[in-house]
């Protein structure tokens, strides 16, 4: 009995984050993660590996790197170091926070259009 309900349980689970996914997208996802890393995971005063090309060969002040620095600051509360990283960390926040919503916005459109699509020819 236990197994049956725990089946079930995830089933209803794995159907609400499919939903949750058609409703984000895979761009929404990846930007949700980008920003879920950057505020939790990422030391800002910590040096760390990194794959960037500038980075690796020597340059100081990468702009790439300076944004992703200046985004990590400011959601540990380093509002002024944040600026000062990169003074377009701020305005990066807003503009990925807007295309989250635009996405959210444009698929939830297009999934209730496309139930009245369906329902309309049953």
């Amino acid at each position: 009995m236990k197994t049956i309900i725990k089946k079930e349980y995830l089933i209803t689970l794995f159907r609400k984050f499919i939903n949750q996914f058609k409703l984000l997208g895979f761009e929404g996802l990846i930007w949700i993660s980008a920003l879920i890393y950057l505020a939790l995971f990422n030391d800002p005063f910590h040096q760390h590996f990194t794959i960037c090309p500038l980075a690796n060969l020597g340059f100081e002040h990468c702009p790439g790197c300076g944004l992703g620095n200046s985004i990590s600051l400011f959601f540990h509360g380093y509002f002024i170091e944040s600026f000062k990283a990169h003074i377009l960390g701020i305005p990066a926040i807003l503009i990925i926070l807007y295309r989250v919503f635009s996405l959210i916005h444009i698929n939830k459109r297009s999934i209730i259009s496309s139930s009245k699509s369906r329902s309309s020819y049953a």
